[in-house]
């Protein structure tokens, strides 16, 4: 099926914004064209190479496009809280973040049955602390602080919650550091642990730098869902892209795109 895709820079979502009133555009051969935010720079997740949004997001979004003849993607390359303020206002239709249901977002936006991927939370430690395994044995020991918002502190502090006998220290930090830079942390001593989601491109970054840091096995698994702007015209959108991520699942597609970008099947982790 020949289908436009569309790459707007972020220079011209000034103009998409005024534009937007949270409809998307329909042409003359009845054909919506919806506006969907990726991460611009999250490699393997989603990037911008040569002018082009690329990344597991991207090709599984041209995947779900290609099964859906009433619908045109246009991608464009937004940061991940600029993202979610655009999806409430209806800038964006649709937005493909790597993000985990919570109870929040399903009251706010329309998700998919299906899953389109999933977030694998991991501890990353170094190659000789045999000790650590699970998060009972973070007890104790010194974390990497995380931010004070987002996956990793709710996971930590739902963990608490769960454990009380087994609640883990750790601090919060809005310095900013890099994954590299936090790793570095761990393999210098400073910290004896790390606790991230394995799909940011750490194994990537730990085999260029040649990094003496080994990853666990996952400790929580978030299956990932698109998240679409809420209102009942968008409720055959969520349907219709169910039912294409379904039919992806069962032709083995995403599970070769997971291969693919992240070098294991995260479905595996889902069934």
């Amino acid at each position: 099926m020949n289908k436009k895709w569309g790459f707007i820079t972020l220079a011209g979502l000034l103009f998409l914004g005024a534009c937007s009133d949270g409809e998307a555009s329909t042409d003359e051969d009845g054909v919506r064209t919806l506006t969907v935010a990726v991460p611009p720079t999250s490699k393997p997740l989603s990037w911008e190479e040569n002018g082009k949004l690329t990344g597991y997001e991207p090709d599984i979004l041209r995947l779900v496009d290609e099964k859906l003849e009433d619908y045109e993607f246009d991608l464009v390359g937004v940061a991940d809280s600029a993202a979610e303020i655009g999806l409430d206002t209806g800038k964006y239709d649709m937005i493909a973040q790597g993000l985990f249901k919570s109870e929040e977002r399903a009251e706010k936006y329309l998700l998919p049955d299906e899953n389109n991927g999933a977030s694998l939370m991991r501890i990353y430690k170094r190659n000789d602390s045999d000790d650590i395994e699970n998060m009972k044995d973070l007890v104790g020991k010194k974390i990497v602080p995380t931010t004070p918002t987002g996956g990793v502190f709710n996971f930590i502090m739902d963990w608490n919650e769960n454990n009380p006998d087994h609640e883990i220290e750790f601090q919060t930090s809005d310095a900013g550091l890099s994954y590299a830079d936090r790793m570095r942390e761990v393999e210098s001593g400073k910290y004896d642990a790390l606790i991230l989601p394995s799909n940011l491109g750490q194994n990537e970054i730990i085999e260029s730098q040649d990094m003496q840091i080994v990853t666990t096995e996952p400790v929580e698994v978030f299956p990932t869902y698109f998240m679409i702007y809420k209102n009942e015209e968008n409720e055959a959108l969520r349907d219709d892209i169910s039912e294409a991520l379904a039919e992806l699942k069962e032709e083995g597609k995403l599970s070769e795109l997971s291969l693919k970008y992240y070098g294991e099947d995260v479905f595996q982790f889902t069934e």
